[in-house]
C-alpha cells in the first residue's frame, strides 16, 4: 500500500471517530429532571440517601474534614522541616547569652 493512500485512511478513519464521537457526546442520556423529587416507591429505591456520601456525611462534610486533615498535615510538615533543617529553635552556639524569645518559660 502506497504511503499517501495509508495516511488518507488514516485521516478519514480519525474524521470518523471524531465525527462519531462527538455525535456520542452531543445526543447524551436521557434524564429526568424531577428524579429527586418524586416519591414513588421505584424513585426513591435508586438511591435511599441521597445527600450523604460515606456512612454519615454529606459531600460538603466529606470535603471540609479532607481540607482540614490536608491543612494539619502540611502544618506538620513545616513542623518537620524546621526540626529536620534546626530552625525551630535558635542556635546555642553564639558566644553572647540568647534569651528566650518564644513566650515560655
Amino acid at each position: 500500500m502506497p504511503r499517501i493512500t495509508r495516511i488518507n485512511a488514516l485521516s478519514s478513519t480519525a474524521a470518523v471517530l471524531a465525527i462519531g464521537a462527538s455525535m456520542f457526546t452531543l445526543a447524551g442520556c436521557k434524564s429526568d429532571p424531577d428524579r429527586k423529587y418524586k416519591t414513588d416507591l421505584d424513585s426513591l429505591s435508586v438511591d435511599l440517601s441521597p445527600e450523604l456520601v460515606n456512612t454519615s456525611q454529606t459531600k460538603d462534610e466529606s470535603r471540609m474534614d479532607w481540607a482540614v486533615d490536608r491543612d494539619q498535615d502540611m502544618r506538620s510538615a513545616w513542623s518537620d522541616m524546621g526540626r529536620f533543617w534546626l530552625t525551630d529553635k535558635p542556635s546555642r552556639l553564639s558566644p553572647y547569652p540568647i534569651m528566650p524569645t518564644g513566650g515560655n518559660p
